[in-house]
């Protein structure tokens, strides 16, 4: 008979350490995972807690703006009293910016033409006058005059406009620079005694701020529109950049 196969001694030594070492694997690797969890554990609270501390300071800055901005705009002294408070609704201060406000128009700013025809749908109503700057081939028109029957495009181009009187001709077009204020509240005497209570600007969506706020700026002194619709992009691009110092972060850090 043979003789069963005998392992060598080094074959043997492999082994033993082989059952050794599997344990010492094991636990490195329950070692790592527990380290890895800790870590994450660790990393999600820390953002909770960011996300708990600038949720705070938000909330602090809306109580600052509740508690400290008058409706008028004026910053109102920390920990000012009723009594305080009231004899400033009743000074001239008060007084003259609610009036600047008032006669203020609202101004909604997009920035391409899906917005800008959203508005129109959202803002427009049967009884409004509408005047659309820059009306071109009439697309903007279109949809204005699907909700109210008093409007009127302008575009310098006179081709433009002949297209536009072409494709919507029970739609009213005229040939017109918006920068006419004479020419453009010749316009508005027509109806008398309404008016144009919204004006829908699109000079080119890419056209400079200056160009854009010098036109808002003459419709806000002749026409006096309830709302101003304005397609620009940096005129969009500014204002998502901007705020109020009354409402800047740094105001709560220093209250």
């Amino acid at each position: 008979s043979c003789l069963p196969f005998a392992k060598p001694s080094h074959a043997r030594a492999a082994m033993t350490a082989g059952k050794v070492f599997e344990p010492m694997q094991r636990y490195a690797v329950a070692v790592a995972l527990l380290t890895a969890g800790a870590v994450v554990a660790g990393f999600l609270a820390g953002s909770r807690s960011a996300e708990r501390r600038e949720r705070a300071r938000w909330q602090g800055i809306h109580r600052r703006r509740r508690e400290d901005v008058c409706e008028c705009g004026t910053v109102l002294p920390k920990g000012a009293s009723a009594e305080e408070r009231q004899r400033h609704r009743t000074s001239n201060r008060h007084n003259k910016n609610m009036q600047q406000l008032e006669r203020a128009s609202e101004v909604v700013v997009c920035e391409e033409v899906g917005e800008y025809r959203a508005a129109a749908v959202q803002l427009v109503r049967p009884t409004d006058w509408v005047l659309e700057v820059g009306s071109h081939v009439g697309g903007t028109t279109k949809v204005i005059a699907g909700l109210t029957s008093k409007v009127i495009g302008v575009d310098q181009q006179a081709d433009l406009v002949a297209q536009a009187r072409t494709k919507l001709p029970n739609i009213r077009f005229e040939i017109l620079d918006a920068f006419d204020a004479y020419k453009v509240l010749a316009l508005s005497r027509e109806l008398a005694p309404e008016r144009f209570n919204k004006v829908f600007i699109d000079i080119s969506g890419s056209r400079d701020i200056a160009t854009v706020v010098r036109l808002m700026d003459q419709f806000e002194n002749t026409l006096r529109p309830e709302v101003m619709i304005v397609k620009s992009q940096a005129l969009k691009r500014l204002l998502m950049r901007s705020q109020l110092w009354i409402h800047h972060p740094s105001q709560l850090e220093r209250s």
